[in-house]
């Protein structure tokens, strides 16, 4: 079993950026997202990433701590679908590449 990580906004942030997402604050009371724009043949999609980490630029807690992923409609903001979600351990980061890809993936495949 892989053991919960504090991830620092900065770690969070110059990861998506490498993966070309553009961080920035939900609101100032929830937490701090990612949009990366995706292109297809039919749509122009959002995929999202909520980084638990919240406005004082820190992870939640244990049990509260899962990174998740969606793709939504760039023109409506509709939600279309997501992956499984990415806990907080110390392999994230190829959790969460690897969710990236599949949501890109399915994207490309429609």
């Amino acid at each position: 079993m892989s053991t919960y990580v504090e991830i620092s906004l900065n770690e969070m942030k110059s990861f998506l950026e490498g993966q070309g997402f553009i961080l920035h604050k939900r609101d100032p009371k929830t937490e701090w997202v990612a949009n990366k724009i995706v292109q297809t043949q039919k749509a122009s999609y959002l995929i999202r990433v909520f980084t638990s980490i919240n406005p004082e630029d820190r992870s939640r807690g244990v049990g509260s701590d899962a990174i998740k992923c969606g793709v939504f409609s760039s023109t409506t903001g509709t939600w279309i679908m997501g992956t499984s979600r990415v806990n907080r351990t110390t392999n994230w980061r190829k959790n969460l590449a690897q969710r990236i890809q599949e949501l890109e993936k399915k994207l490309k495949e429609e």
